[in-house]
């Protein structure tokens, strides 16, 4: 009961194609935080953006009939950094949230790409998990590809093709993509530089092909990254933290095709939203937990998977994914980050011996735990009477 007394607000929701991805995580653990002691309250943000609390959104059932709409507003007094519910007239005045800390829950878009942490950090609030910047650079795949390549970690090569203004993929985006793949060469995985999931991804085997694809990974983002295909690619994934065990066993995802899909993830073995995918969410995929590779391999995973957490900067738990080419793992590779992964990929921590209950009390001490002391000297006014700044349209 190590979280007895605190009052953890969990961020799920959001305007992101993962929205019900998010909500089975939410509901997955905001149980384990009650049953550590913290009260919680659920904060969903719908899909037009609206910030709402009710005490059952806790609960699956809450979402399966339809995604609600109403509920208490959430509301945020940046200045004070202070988080209240309700309210709406004279006489309903909002409630005092009194959050010791976020816990979000969010995927994909508006959430686990670094502007919920740098929310947070603008309200003084402590966020469970990676701040602004490794947030972003996680969910940028292309930047993360860059950061990790300079650090000497192995990755996939790769181009960027990024939209300009209103231009349909099928328009100004085609050509970049035909040049990109004649130089990559076939076959490529085309997919959304920023998201997750699987969504918007897809394998291309040949020129006729690419506009498709290229079009389809467009609808999701405004940039789309082009990758040659890794050769007979198996899936691993390694989930670390900041704490020892720094990182978790070694899992290999099992797919029906050649490229793990959304399906794959979330539908086979129990439909989403039904009874068991509600429970068990990234759980319930098919999966060979603990990976059937060399011992030598599972270490060189997990090692390469702690040196990407620290190049980026990260902080709380994510999920590290790979790929590797064979059997053998003679050619391994960096493929993404996920720092807020499905299930916050509680099955691989319980399989390396950690408990969901120890994983989650650890994380949020750690959230809570104060950081090193800064103390900003903000000068006067640099603008009056006497003061350095040069003074009229030059200043600029």
């Amino acid at each position: 009961m190590t979280l007895q007394g605190r009052t953890i607000g969990v961020v799920f929701g959001s305007r992101s194609v993962e929205h019900e991805i998010s909500i089975l995580t939410a509901c997955q653990l905001m149980p384990v935080l009650r049953q550590a002691g913290a009260a919680v309250v659920p904060l969903y943000i719908t899909k037009r953006g609206r910030w709402l609390t009710r005490p059952d959104f806790d609960q699956v059932a809450a979402f399966r009939d339809r995604l609600p709409e109403d509920g208490d507003p959430v509301l945020l007094d940046l200045a004070a950094g202070r988080w209240s519910a309700g309210g709406g007239s004279l006489l309903r005045r909002p409630r005092p949230l009194s959050l010791d800390a976020l816990f979000p829950c969010t995927h994909g878009a508006d959430g686990e790409d670094g502007t919920l942490a740098g929310l947070a950090a603008l309200a003084r609030t402590p966020l469970v998990g990676c701040g602004p910047l490794a947030a972003a650079l996680a969910m940028d795949k292309w930047q993360c590809k860059r950061v990790l390549a300079a650090a000497g970690l192995p990755v996939v090569p790769g181009r960027l093709l990024r939209r300009s203004g209103d231009d349909p993929a099928d328009g100004a985006l085609q050509p970049a993509a035909a040049a990109a793949a004649a130089e990559l060469g076939f076959p490529l995985v085309v997919k959304p530089n920023s998201g997750g999931s699987s969504v918007g991804v897809s394998r291309v085997e040949g020129p006729e092909e690419l506009a498709a694809a290229v079009a389809v990974a467009a609808t999701y983002d405004a940039c789309v990254l082009l990758e040659p295909a890794v050769p007979d690619a198996v899936d691993l994934n390694c989930a670390v933290k900041a704490r020892p065990p720094r990182a978790s066993t070694v899992e290999r995802p099992l797919g029906a095709a050649s490229l793990l899909s959304y399906a794959d993830k979330y539908v086979t073995g129990g439909k989403l939203g039904g009874k068991e995918a509600a429970v068990e969410g990234m759980k319930q995929a098919r999966r060979e937990l603990p990976a059937q590779i060399p011992a030598a391999l599972r270490a060189r995973v997990q090692e390469l998977a702690v040196a990407a957490y620290e190049a980026l900067g990260c902080q709380g738990a994510i999920r590290v994914d790979f790929l590797m080419s064979g059997e053998t793992g003679a050619d391994l590779v960096v493929n993404e980050l996920n720092p807020i992964p499905g299930s916050l990929a509680f099955y691989l921590w319980e399989a390396t011996g950690v408990p969901f209950a120890a994983l989650v009390e650890e994380l949020v001490t750690d959230a809570l735990a104060p950081g090193p002391a800064v103390e900003r000297s903000l000068p006067g006014n640099l603008l009056g009477p006497g003061a350095l700044l040069p003074k009229g349209p030059a200043a600029g």
